[in-house]
This record gives C-alpha cells, sequence and structure tokens, in this order.
C-alpha cells in the first residue's frame, strides 16, 4: 500500500491575505525583541533622565504623585502645585511652604485628622534611583531593591539584608562577597549598581 499524500487545504484570499499579516507580526515582534536584548541601555553612571538640576520624588496626599526634576531648587509649596495640589481640603503651613528644596529628596505629603499638613523629607527610594539610573545605597537598600540586581533573587537580597543587620552596616562594596551565595562573577554584575552612601 503506497502512502496517500496529505492533502493541503485550499485558502481563500482574505485567509492568505492574514496568514500574510499575522507572520509580518510575529517577525516585527522576534526583531524588537532581537534588538531590546542588544541594546545598552547604560543604567549606572549613564543617567536616563537629564538629571542636572534638583530631583523631587514625592509621595502622599498630592493628586499627581511621582518623580520630578527642576532646574533650580523648588520650594516645597512649587513641587505641591506641580503635582496638582493637595487632596486634603486643608492648607500647607506658610513656613513648610517655604522650604526650599536645595538637594534630592523623597517628600510624602501626610495629614492627621483635623491637623496641619505636614512634609516628611527622606533620601531618594531605591525604586526612583532605579529609574533615574542611579546606583542604590547598599546600607539602606530594600529587599525588593536588592532583588531587582542581576543575579540576585528573593532569598538572596534577604541574606544580604540580614548579614547588613548582624554586622551594623558594610563598611565597602567588597565585603559584599562574605554574604553566602555572593561569588566573584555575581559582584562584577553588581557593584556597579551599588554605592555605600
Amino acid at each position: 500500500m503506497t502512502p496517500q499524500p496529505f492533502p493541503i487545504p485550499q485558502l481563500t484570499r482574505i485567509q492568505q491575505k492574514g496568514l500574510f499579516l499575522f507572520s509580518i507580526l510575529i517577525l516585527g515582534f522576534m526583531g524588537f525583541q532581537y534588538w531590546g536584548m542588544n541594546q545598552n541601555f547604560g543604567w549606572v553612571g549613564k543617567p536616563l533622565l537629564n538629571d542636572n538640576g534638583i530631583t523631587i520624588e514625592l509621595n502622599g496626599k498630592v493628586y499627581r504623585p511621582g518623580l520630578v526634576i527642576y532646574p533650580q531648587p523648588p520650594t516645597v509649596q512649587q513641587v505641591i502645585q506641580d503635582a496638582g495640589g493637595l487632596i486634603l481640603e486643608r492648607s500647607l503651613s506658610s513656613i513648610e511652604g517655604a522650604r526650599i528644596l536645595a538637594q534630592d529628596s523623597a517628600l510624602t505629603v501626610m495629614a492627621k485628622e483635623q491637623e496641619e499638613v505636614f512634609i516628611q523629607r527622606n533620601p531618594l527610594s531605591g525604586k526612583a534611583l532605579w529609574i533615574l539610573g542611579r546606583p542604590i545605597p547598599l546600607n539602606r537598600a530594600a529587599l525588593e531593591d536588592l532583588d531587582r540586581l542581576p543575579r540576585i533573587g528573593p532569598g538572596l537580597a534577604r541574606r544580604i539584608i540580614e548579614y547588613r543587620e548582624a554586622n551594623g552596616g558594610f563598611s565597602s562594596l567588597d565585603e559584599l562577597k562574605e554574604v553566602k551565595g555572593i561569588k566573584e562573577k555575581t559582584f562584577e554584575k553588581i557593584k556597579n549598581y551599588l554605592t555605600l552612601s
């Protein structure tokens, strides 16, 4: 018995066009993925945003929280106005609003019941530093900040934090190699993403 050839169904003109468009989309997607894998996005030492000014990370009771870069040091009031103002029906004290922000800061706008609004000021968060393409301070990085590093998962990030707490912080980046699971290759991959301060 001779094998019978498998019958190939005839495609209509519309089906042929659809198959052609689908093939183009697949090839385009694969080309985009290949292009993306071969780009040097320059995370560290080459900021993704022009940050020659003052970077403010705004959170809390404002309409549009987020990151803003000012060419000149802004006042707290200016930053809040640029974020669409306060969500609360209260005003910021004139002293607090007039304060000039001369360095990069994370501001959180808060208020207790029936009290005046107040601002908590901290250094930029690890997430903001990642977005800006700046190194993360090892001695204050949160678990999720460390988990973003290449070759570092949640378990190893947890061990880094445990080591930091047990030893009162890191005195140098090289000390990371004392954490179980961080060998020379891993250290070389992550060291440019980190700073001590």
